[in-house]
């Protein structure tokens, strides 16, 4: 069998593996719903202890900021679901490639995976963001709109729920949900600065939250930071723009060497299991490892420019 039908048929296995991940925990969120409307005592008693378990690791540090990022990426799985959706893709791709590349090589596609999950993560958020920092203009001008009209804050909001687009929508209408639980205004839009973190998003929530309680010409204010945000939202596409390729060629480079090491290990089986064992391997492996975590550092500070 030929390296390249090797390599299909490993990727054509593990998309189909995430996909079954994927259905079985839909599943289980379907009979979490049906034990509570007429399920059995037991079947009760395994949500209960799978919602305490959510529960626990929602009240961590770590799980508060997993829980951040789920919702930022706009991804409805609990910080547990994701913890369990993880570790069985995790467990599942060193399954697969166990017997091609070996331990030390099973470890380095298992680090994959979860740098890979953590980058996908904050990659979905930061595009949410940067489409919800697109649509903060136009809150911000319907709300400008409402409250010269004389409309309440919590109005405006509804009426921005109603009608932009997601994931402002979404994000609005949680925030509005909110407030009519009994939430403040500030705690409800600093929850949802904790979801999207940006700039311009912290401007508006200062902005409504200071006019809400010292009071003032909110229409004013707003339609001021309407024009604001739109000559930021042309310098960051042309920001993004600049540094894309750069980005791109840094991963691409990333990315070819550390498929050159498996590589290796699939022509020569056990090289790397023999280089951990030799002195002069582990030198070259720390090595080659210190290199690659600098240049990936470096690559991060280079590109990364505060708009």
């Amino acid at each position: 069998m030929s390296l390249g039908l090797i390599t299909a048929v490993l990727l054509v296995t593990l998309v189909l593996a995430v996909v079954a991940v994927a259905t079985l925990a839909g599943n289980m969120s379907r009979e979490r719903e049906l034990a509570f409307a007429g399920g059995s005592n037991t079947e009760r008693r395994g949500v209960v202890v799978r919602g305490w378990l959510d529960g626990w690791v929602r009240r961590t540090t770590w799980g508060r900021r997993l829980g951040a990022l789920l919702a930022g990426a706009g991804l409805s799985w609990g910080p547990l679901g994701f913890l369990v959706r993880a570790g069985a893709l995790g467990a599942g791709s060193v399954a697969l490639v166990y017997g091609f590349v070996g331990k030390i090589g099973s470890a380095v596609v298992l680090v994959l995976v979860v740098v890979g999950l953590k980058k996908w993560l904050e990659y979905r958020r930061t595009k949410r963001i940067e489409h919800f920092i697109g649509q903060l203009p136009e809150l911000a001008r319907i709300l400008a709109n409402s409250a010269a009209a004389g409309l309440a804050v919590r109005r405006g909001l509804e009426l921005a729920a109603r009608e932009m687009e997601e994931p402002a929508s979404g994000e609005i209408e949680q925030v509005v949900g909110q407030l009519a639980v009994g939430q403040t205004l500030e705690k409800a839009m600093r929850e949802m600065q904790e979801r999207l973190p940006s700039r311009e998003l912290l401007v508006l929530v200062q902005t409504l939250v200071i006019q809400s309680r010292a009071g003032g010409a909110l229409g004013s204010a707003l339609s001021g930071i309407a024009a604001t945000l739109d000559e930021r939202r042309e310098l960051r596409r042309e920001v993004r723009t600049a540094v894309m390729g750069v980005v791109f060629g840094g991963y691409t480079v990333i990315g070819i060497a550390l498929s050159s090491v498996l590589l290796l290990n699939l022509i020569s089986p056990g090289a790397l299991d023999e280089m951990v064992t030799n002195p002069i391997g582990q030198v070259a492996l720390a090595a080659a490892g210190i290199f690659f975590t600098a240049g990936f550092w470096l690559m991060g500070k280079f590109t990364k420019v505060d708009v």
